[in-house]
């Protein structure tokens, strides 16, 4: 079944925000697909484990962090 481009589904990426279309390569796992390149996916995931700056700085400004001289 041939699909005119303008006629395939298409997604917004997590990380970019950018719209994505579907590809033949992403034809059984469509639905679980959520970023529209590796780099994407890859960049959203550190970020996500990168603990927040305003985490530590209240941290650091309520005195539960030691400093190691």
């Amino acid at each position: 079944m041939a699909h005119k481009k303008t006629q395939l589904p298409e997604k917004i990426c997590l990380h970019c925000q950018r719209p994505f279309a579907w590809r033949k390569k992403w034809q059984r796992c469509w639905q679980e697909v959520r970023f529209c390149s590796q780099r994407c996916k890859q960049t959203f995931k550190s970020l996500q484990k990168q603990p927040s700056h305003a985490a530590s700085s209240n941290l650091c400004a309520a005195g539960q962090v030691e400093d190691e001289f």
